[in-house]
């Protein structure tokens, strides 16, 4: 035992020195060289002299285990000195290896099979592996083994076997004769089993030296002295000493099958000669030689072989090697089958593998050097000797090498397929050697036809039914040993012309053994030809066998069909399945236990073989559980099926095993078993309910015998209550009929009683439960139980998903079930016997519990919290195992930030919160109260746990506190709130109650004591080790700073090292290369360390340790930057000043270069001057500009609070700071007088005043004109805030906005403070009106803030926000406003109500038009709608003017203009200033104005843009040609026709020839899909089967043109028409049609996660993809007022995503092409409301949750959330734009929940009949309030509320440009329009209120909405009239 630890020892250390390259490797070896003598100073001509003097020496143990550690690690030998010095010492000692003496030891008989042989293996891999490794010592390494053949064929032939014919004279000796010949045998041995091994290392020509000189030395005399001396070992006597140990070595080497002598040695020499043979043909393998043909089978091609001199060599020398010692043994073969032993001829079936094996090689390589044909004549006569085919190794060679002479030759293959199954059904092979057989057999049919294979096939299946036996005819089992097998003196007679095999009783004794090697041929056969026709020929032939032959045969194709059916296709396999069910179900009724076996093993390997990821797997599966099901009857009252019922229970027992083994292929992890089928989940719920009723639990001896079966299936079982089964209304156990199954009387009573056996406590309620609720229960304690048992009892609180199981006797049950799985795991802990149940796997369970416990459902929550109980109760240390304290502390967090997240993004809430450190996922409901008490409930029991596990083991406790703290990561919105953090720092500073020194402290009134310092210092302590440990030793040298003069060097080059360190960092960040934000903490963090400890000024490294952050500047790296700089302020004061103008500068840079919050990237634009898309909200979109705008911010506002902060804290220690101060307040104000446009810079922007403010303020080294000047400017900065139009708060941030008021709030009151600084006039007059417009701001943020409770809620602001501004001060306030910045007196009307204030503000802007051309609202003031008559020498100034928004310009073009010049020359130019993709958007405007078009401005205008591009030119034509009549047929011109019409012809004359193509392709394949409504009218009055043909039929016709669109899609073009789509649509006297087409589109991935100021535009890339989209295409149809009104709904669209509201929209396209004519585009995934009502849905409500499930599932709640959000936009789009015949055919429901309002024919000032059914504001049924709550108190509705008054008071805000696209369309005919239009449009804005005023108003048309009688009316009319059913 020692020695075996020494030896272990030694190769550890000997590899651990290989792989270590420095100079310790080195001294390593040298100790291991020092347990061996001077050996290796043998010189290099003793060694040419052969000299073996040093052999005679004796080798001691310690030495040869120190030389066999040294060759070990030689192939891991890295150094190439070492490895040198190695390769010398190891090349001596292989040199004397052959004739080496060991000092004998009992400790030497470790060594197998004789320490000698593994002597010489090991030097010699040795050698080989350091010559291959290290291609220098190559030449070393050969010369080292030619050395030792030299040497040892040298002893060699020194012997004779006449030096033992006087056996009383023989030495016995270890120096003897009879050592030398056995170690040199021995010895050869171990060389070339270490040469084959490495065969590699060689080229060819030195394999055919090496070959031939072993060869040579194996001579005549040398053997027979071996066997000689062997038979003097063998017959000695055993008290001659000298022999003792070589017998017992030699029976040694017998025992191990592998007798020493002459015939071994030829073995192994003939095993290098197949490695080298092997090489010829391209094996890289070296192993015996059915590896060598497994290769040649399977991977070899002949392609593969390069041919070369040498190789030829190679061949040659080889084909000579194994025809000469297959002659030698053909010679021997007599004698050796006569009166050799048996190992002699198993020996010598060895031998003649390994010759078949090398001549096979070398007749693959080249037919001319070694002739099949010899080679198939030797395979013929071993094949046709049964006592060689006895031998399993030789008759698989023979086999194989048949099965690749027929790859290589096809005519060969041609004669085996005939010949070998005739010597499979009469060679009376064994069953192994059938089977390989069976394999070759295969391999040769499959390079024949397949119906050659089908021929084989038929005639091996007849041999089964040539011979019927019957079973009394069987005499005994079949045999599979060869020594037992009936010899036959032939195999078979050859006849190639044959095809039949005929068996007759008198041929065999035993038939049915050859029946079975048949069928085992059969199916090797078919699986290998990979057919599955073949295969299912195959499975269909055996299986018609079964019966024909013994019941052992019919057993036997039984279970071997399995391997077939896995194979075949999914009929074939069905049936086959189908077919063990019946012979199951007939043997249990015969008892027949052989073919139960054989049904078992055949589906125990289809469990065994199906891959979960197959076809099949789900197949089978489904068949497993669907057999258990269906056994037993529905009702089994009576006795006389008591036989049935056992049956049933015997059958499904029979299902079991597999079941288990098919399900435990699965990792319970995995993917494919985590998301099964719901049909397989329901199967395998419904399969458990029924083993159940059939008596299989845990008491029964049924439910013991299967115990393991069933743990594994509970084990991958799911719970049985599937999560969205449970959604639902009607619970399955109500439902279920497997659970009705037996019901009986006595079975009711029978199961109560087992089920109040296992619920005691629940014996009341169990008496009150039916029949299927009790075997429910019963069932659910089995599964839960044996899962239990298995290692997880935490699925059991799923089952409170059922609503039914969370209340009631049910509930009460369920929840004892769930507490008593959780005491058995506890019980297996406790008992301490199984490590999978041990404390760290029972935390894994306490933290799934702990996820329990903040669970969405309420009953969930109190079983998790129940069974959290039992834990630490019973088990209080788990909660010191990391997994289950992390958990709740993460779970804090999350639960923290669910609660959190109702006031960062109000209205988006998330379901699924995840923490990636613990790998804990749960699920939410959108109900933020009940989060709320979740999350104190959850608080209040973690606080109690940790306070208990403290108590136990308060250290230890602590200690995962802390390093739970050390693994945090910041990267939170609001990163320095997390309450886990907080908590763990709470409970860590708990004194614990086991503490009695410290609880012995007297409590002090007013404080209370802790060991918070304690905490904290250990924490600090194991963050300083965590530091150290990350350095590595050149990093440690920053850290050096003492050690006198050496110390200094150190310093200096640190110094020197750090700061290029940091000048590379920051130049790779300037130059925006990739920099980790670890990489730079890490090095950042190295210098702060430094500077730190410096006692001299270092600027330059202070310089980077403030630029690099800057040269970054993400908040990441500024947050870095400031946690550093205030360490290097605080540990090194005397750096303060030098940082802080570092910082300064750094500022000052990014000001300059604006950068961050002075970045043009985040310019805020308004939606009329973008792109408007028909596209439904993309809200992800919008969050992602979200962010990046935020992300741009977030530095310089983290820099405001380091400033501000610093300031506060240094402005009285040093006057320099506040110069600093200063100065940088001056640059930064300087900046903001352009004001900032973007709303989500609020806060940031008015930190800066902020700041400003206190620095004037506490300045106490300022003159009196210096803060003068800082106010002056203070105050010019926050006014330009406001010179910009009134902007909302974007997004729903409410902690956002709740800051950004306090800020507000905080500036009125510093500028009340500083009222007499500066107090001249001017300075007062300013002060003033920013305090008023301040006001004026948080009063519009509060009404955002609190839209409906707004008198209530504004108790945390100052009391001025409420100011307004009266008429008595307009005057001096408008001056202030004008003398400051005219673009913020612009403004000023739009913030506060006052006619007087809007008069003067235009009297400003008529008489001083020059000083506004930079303000485009500026000229709509000026204009107000017309020409005014005062307005003449203003209109100059046009040239000049800023350009306005698209639709303002076209406005510009109507008669209140009266063309003048100047007005139509601006508004040319600002539409030409504008892209076309977003004038595109106003097509049918611009169309309108030609009316007016007098000069041919908008002619020009459209003809140019038209060149830029295609599509508008399109759209142009289109909307031209759609407005040139006024009827729908063509009959009534419009008066604008002539004007269109000549305008169209002089568009199309523009067109180059390209555009003219192009135009004429579209324009024609539109024509012809258009063309088919017009088709369809003859058919108007026919079925629809026969319209719909009728439209196929046309839909063939057209052939898709390259290029071609639907005008509906212009983005998009048509690649593909679905002709099989065409769908007539129901219309009385017109032929509206649906059709689908193939569309591909391309989507711009912008990349703006960053916005690089350093760019103009985001880096974006083109992804093409194709959908399919249908249309609706319609003739007779006016579709021009759907066009207007989706437009505005487009519009409404840009609005809210401009304010970042989370409401939902969809302006779907209308297109109107012609007269009468247009294409819609079709709402995909939608269903309209009248359609729910003829599917017998009773309510939108009862939809919802027959859809998406109950209230209580997720997929409800989003549902209903995205309910909401469109009810809310499309409330306030209908009020504006007053959509009527809003019946339930009109409102469409999309699968996510979305409501959308489609067919605007009613709208504006005309309703259904003239008539105003309708006088609801808009549509507001009480369904609709169902889904939202069903109340108005309900979280839901307030939300519906609130974002209704939301998106009214975003939408006043772009009132006049909504009237505008209104105004252009007033002639262009549509019925909609009234005289009255545009006023009553206007009205419904309230623009004269205030914002407050108009969300109160807003809020009182939802509540007459929610109250109209009309709405219901106006439906139940529609029921009557049309049959819409509501």
């Amino acid at each position: 035992m020692i020695r075996n630890i020494r030896r272990g020892a030694l190769e550890k250390l000997a590899r651990l020195s290989a792989r270590t390259t420095s100079s310790t490797s080195n001294s390593d070896f040298s100790k291991l060289y020092q347990r061996c003598p001077n050996r290796g100073a043998i010189h290099d001509d003793a060694q040419d002299r052969g000299d073996t003097a040093f052999a005679k020496s004796q080798m001691k143990i310690p030495e040869l285990e120190a030389i066999i550690a040294l060759c070990k690690a030689a192939p891991f030998v890295e150094s190439p000195d070492v490895a040198s010095e190695l390769l010398s010492r190891l090349s001596h000692y292989l040199f004397l290896s052959s004739t080496q003496v060991l000092s004998y030891s009992s400790d030497l008989h470790a060594y197998e099979p004789s320490p000698y042989e593994a002597l010489t293996a090991h030097i010699t891999s040795a050698v080989l592996s350091i010559g291959a490794t290290h291609n220098f010592l190559r030449r070393h390494a050969v010369d080292a083994i030619n050395q030792y053949v030299h040497v040892w064929s040298q002893a060699a032939a020194e012997l004779s076997p006449e030096q033992f014919d006087d056996v009383e004279r023989v030495e016995h000796s270890t120096s003897g004769e009879m050592a030398r010949v056995l170690t040199l045998s021995m010895s050869l041995l171990g060389f070339l089993d270490a040469s084959a091994e490495h065969a590699q290392f060689w080229n060819a020509y030195e394999r055919l030296q090496l070959v031939e000189a072993v060869r040579a030395a194996l001579s005549e005399p040398f053997l027979t002295a071996l066997e000689t001396a062997l038979s003097i070992v063998r017959n000695s006597r055993s008290h001659i000493r000298g022999l003792r140990e070589w017998r017992r070595c030699a029976k040694h080497y017998a025992a191990a099958g592998r007798p020493l002598g002459a015939m071994i040695i030829h073995d192994r020499f003939l095993r290098l000669v197949v490695a080298c043979a092997a090489l010829l043909v391209g094996s890289t393998e070296t192993k015996p030689g059915d590896t060598v043909l497994e290769y040649l089978r399977s991977s070899f091609s002949t392609n593969q072989l390069v041919r070369s001199r040498a190789d030829d060599a190679l061949a040659d020398g080889l084909t000579r090697t194994s025809l000469e010692e297959m002659s030698r043994l053909e010679n021997d073969l007599d004698y050796l089958q006569r009166v050799g032993s048996a190992w002699q001829q198993r020996q010598a079936a060895s031998i003649k593998a390994k010759i078949i094996t090398t001549y096979l090689c070398c007749t693959v390589y080249d037919d001319d050097v070694a002739e099949s044909e010899l080679i198939l004549t030797w395979l013929e006569n071993t094949l046709g000797d049964p006592t060689q085919t006895s031998f399993e190794d030789l008759a698989a060679t023979v086999l194989n090498a048949m099965a690749v002479l027929a790859q290589v030759d096809g005519s060969i293959a041609s004669s085996l397929g005939r010949t070998l199954p005739r010597a499979i059904v009469q060679g009376g092979f064994d069953e192994k050697t059938s089977g390989v057989a069976a394999e070759c057999l295969a391999a040769v049919l499959s390079l024949l036809p397949q119906d050659a294979i089908i021929t084989t096939l038929y005639s091996l299946g007849n041999v089964i039914s040539a011979v019927p036996v019957s079973e009394k005819g069987i005499v005994g089992s079949p045999h599979t040993n060869g020594e037992t097998r009936t010899s036959r003196n032939t195999v078979y007679g050859i006849d190639h012309t044959g095809s039949t095999i005929s068996l007759t009783p008198s041929d065999i004794e035993e038939p049915h053994q050859v029946h079975i090697t048949v069928v085992q041929t059969v199916v090797s056969v078919a699986r290998n030809c990979k057919d599955e026709k073949v295969t299912a020929l195959a499975l269909s032939m055996l299986i018609q066998k079964i019966g024909r032959a013994s019941r052992t045969v019919d057993a036997k194709i039984i279970s071997d069909s399995a391997l077939l059916g896995i194979h075949s296709g999914l009929s074939e396999f069905r049936l086959l399945l189908k077919l063990y069910v019946r012979i199951c179900h007939d043997a249990l009724l015969k008892d027949d236990h052989t073919i139960l076996q054989a049904v078992l093993q055949a589906r125990l390997t289809i469990s065994r073989e199906l891959s979960p990821v197959s076809h099949l797997y789900d197949v089978y599966l489904t068949h497993l559980l669907d057999t258990i099901v269906s056994k037993g009857d529905a009702y089994e009252a009576k006795n006389s099926h008591h036989r049935d019922t056992e049956l049933a229970a015997r059958e499904i027992s029979q299902l079991l095993s597999p079941l288990a083994l098919l399900l435990s292929r699965i990792d319970a992890e995995s993917d494919e078993f985590d998301q099964p089928s719901d049909a397989i989940i329901i199967l395998q719920r419904d399969a458990w309910f029924n083993i159940v009723v059939h008596g299989f639990d845990l008491t029964t001896e049924l439910g013991r015998t299967y115990l393991k079966e069933l743990t594994t299936l509970a084990r991958y079982s799911h719970p049985l209550i599937h999560e969205e089964r449970a959604a639902l209304i009607e619970s399955d156990i109500e439902l279920n009929t497997v659970l009705r199954r037996g019901k009986s009387p006595e079975h009711v009573s029978e199961q109560r009683k087992h089920l109040t056996q296992l619920l005691p406590s629940c014996e009341a309620d169990i008496k009150s439960l039916n029949y299927s609720e009790t075997v429910f229960l019963n069932t659910a304690y089995l599964v839960e139980e044996l899962r239990s048992q298995s290692g997880d009892c935490t699925k059991a609180l799923a089952y409170f998903l059922d609503p039914k199981l969370r209340t009631g006797p049910l509930g009460n049950c369920m929840f004892t079930i769930a507490t008593m799985v959780t005491r058995t795991y506890v019980a297996k802990t406790l008992s301490g016997k199984y490590h999978a149940f041990s404390t760290p796997y029972l935390s894994q369970q306490l933290a799934a519990m702990f996820a329990g416990c903040c669970h969405r459902i309420a009953k969930v929550q109190q079983a998790a919290t129940a069974c959290a109980e039992i834990i630490i109760r019973d088990v209080p240390s788990t909660l010191c195992q990391k997994s289950a304290l992390f958990a709740l502390l993460e779970l804090l967090s999350i639960m923290w930030s669910s609660c959190l997240e109702g006031e960062t993004d109000e209205y988006t809430w998330r379901s699924t919160f995840t923490s990636t450190k613990c790998n804990i996922s749960i699920h939410l409901s959108d109900d933020y109260d009940f989060r709320s008490a979740t999350l104190q409930n959850f608080h209040k029991s973690a606080r109690k746990w940790v306070k208990g596990a403290l108590d136990m083991a308060p250290l230890d406790i602590k200690g995962l506190l802390q390093t739970y703290l050390s693994e945090y990561e910041d990267e939170g919105v609001y990163g320095h709130i997390s309450l886990g953090r907080s908590f763990a720092l709470e409970m860590g500073s708990v004194i614990p109650s086991s503490d009695q020194r410290l609880g012995a402290i007297e409590p002090q009134q007013g404080f209370s004591i802790n060991t918070a310092s304690d905490f904290i210092a250990q924490y600090t302590t194991r963050q300083e080790y965590k530091f150290v440990d990350g350095l590595n030793e050149q990093e440690e040298e920053w850290l050096r700073t003492s050690g006198g003069s050496r110390g200094r060097n150190t310093v200096l080059r640190s110094l020197e090292d750090a700061t290029g360190l940091l000048v590379d960092l920051e130049n790779r960040t300037l130059s925006h290369k990739h920099v980790s934000i670890a990489e730079l903490r890490d090095i950042l963090r190295r210098a702060a360390a430094l500077l730190c400890r410096m006692k001299t000024d270092q600027t330059q490294i202070l310089h980077h340790l403030v630029g690099i952050p800057f040269a970054v500047f993400s908040k990441q790296s500024i947050k870095l930057g400031i946690s550093l700089w205030m360490s290097v302020i605080k540990e090194n004061p005397r750096m303060e000043p030098r940082l802080l103008i570092e910082l300064a500068e750094c500022w000052e840079s990014t000001v300059r270069r604006r950068k961050g919050l002075f970045s043009d990237s985040i310019r805020h634009k308004d939606p009329f001057y973008g792109k408007q898309e028909f596209a439904p909200t993309d809200k992800d979109a919008v969050s992602r500009r979200q962010q990046a705008v935020y992300n741009t911010i977030a530095p310089h506002f983290r820099l405001l609070q380091f400033l501000s902060s610093h300031f506060n804290a240094s402005r009285l220690g040093n006057a320099d700071v506040e110069l600093v101060y200063n100065r940088l307040m001056h640059i930064t104000l300087d900046s903001m007088n352009a004001g900032c446009s973007q709303p989500l810079a609020r806060e940031a922007y008015f930190h800066v005043i902020l700041l400003g403010l206190r620095i004037l303020r506490h300045a106490t080294t300022l003159s009196e004109t210096v803060k003068w000047r800082l106010k002056d400017r203070i105050l010019s900065a926050g006014l330009a805030w406001f010179a910009k139009p009134p902007e909302w708060s974007f997004g729903g941030n409410r902690h956002q906005i709740k800051a950004e008021t306090h800020v507000l709030s905080d500036i009125q009151s510093s500028l009340q403070a500083l009222s007499s600084v500066g107090a001249s006039r001017t300075i007062m007059a300013k002060q003033e009106l920013l305090s008023l417009l301040l006001a004026n701001e948080q009063t519009r943020l509060m009404v955002w803030l609190f839209p409906l409770t707004y008198e209530k809620k504004h108790y945390f602001t100052s009391g001025q926000h409420h100011k307004g501004m009266p008429d008595a001060s307009v005057t001096a306030h408008l001056k202030t406003a004008w003398a400051e910045n005219p673009r913020l007196a612009v403004h000023l009307p739009q913030r506060f109500q006052s006619a007087r204030l809007a008069q003067e503000v235009r009297w400003q802007v008529l008489n001083f038009p020059h000083k506004v051309l930079d303000d485009p609202d500026a000229l709509e003031i000026l204009l107000a709608g017309q020409l005014p008559s005062d307005v003449s020498f203003q209109l100059k100034y046009l040239l000049y003017w800023a350009s306005v928004n698209p639709i303002t310009a076209v406005s510009l073009f109507l008669p209140a203009y009266g063309n003048h010049p100047f007005v139509m020359q601006y508004a040319m130019r600002a539409l030409e200033r504008h892209s076309v993709d977003v004038t595109f958007f106003y097509v049918p405007q611009i169309v309108q104005t030609l009316r007016y078009d007098v000069l041919g401005y908008v002619e020009r205008y459209v003809i140019e843009t038209a060149k830029f591009s295609q599509l508008f030119a399109h759209q142009i034509i289109w909307n031209m040609k759609a407005n040139a009549y006024k009827d729908e047929d063509s009959q009534i011109p419009d008066s604008i026709k002539p004007t269109l019409d000549k305008v169209m012809d002089n568009l199309e004359s523009s067109f180059s020839k390209e555009e003219k193509e192009f135009y004429e392709r579209e324009f024609s394949f539109f024509n012809e899909v258009t063309g088919i409504s017009g088709k369809l009218k003859p058919y108007i009055q026919k079925p629809k089967p026969e319209k719909k043909q009728k439209i196929e039929e046309e839909l063939r016709k057209i052939e898709v043109a390259v290029g071609v669109y639907l005008p509906s899609n212009p983005e998009g073009v048509v690649v593909g028409i679905d002709r099989k789509s065409g769908k007539p649509l129901q219309s009385h006297a017109k032929a509206p049609y649906m059709a689908t087409f193939r569309i591909r589109k391309s989507k711009q991935d912008a990349n703006i996660a960053e916005l690089d100021e350093d760019e103009e535009e985001a880096t974006s890339k083109q992804n093409t993809y194709e959908v399919w989209q249908s249309a609706i295409f319609k003739v007779g149809d006016d579709c021009r007022q759907d066009v207007l009104a989706l437009q505005m709904i487009s519009a409404f669209r840009g609005i809210f995503n401009n304010v970042g509201l989370d409401v939902w929209v969809y302006p779907y396209r209308v297109t109107a092409t012609a007269p009468g004519c247009g294409v819609i585009d079709v709402l995909p995934n939608s269903i309209s409301r009248d359609m729910l009502g003829r599917e017998a849905v009773n309510g939108l409500y009862e939809y919802f949750v027959s859809k998406y499930g109950g209230e209580d599932s997720i997929r409800f709640q989003e549902a209903r959330s995205n309910f909401v959000k469109s009810m809310a936009a499309y409330s306030v789009i209908s009020f504006l734009l007053q959509f009527k015949d809003r019946h339930n055919g009109n409102i469409m429901i999309d699968d996510a929940g979305h409501i959308i309002h489609i067919d605007f024919g009613f709208c504006f000032d005309i309703a259904p009949g003239g008539i105003k059914f309708e006088r609801a504001p808009f549509k507001l049924t009480g369904e609709m309030i169902a889904v939202m709550g069903g109340s108005q108190e309900s979280q839901a509705y307030r939300w519906f509320e609130e974002l209704t008054v939301k998106a009214f008071l975003a939408s006043r805000q772009h009132a006049e440009h909504l009237i505008h696209i209104v105004q252009v369309m007033l002639d262009s005919g549509l019925p909609c329009f009234k005289p009255e239009t545009v006023q009553h449009f206007r009205d419904r804005f309230v623009l004269e209120r205030s914002e407050r005023e108009a969300a109160e108003f807003m809020r009182g048309l939802v509540s007459k909405s929610a109250g109209s009688y009309s709405t219901g009316g106006y439906d139940r009319f529609q029921l009557l009239t049309n049959g819409i059913p509501f």
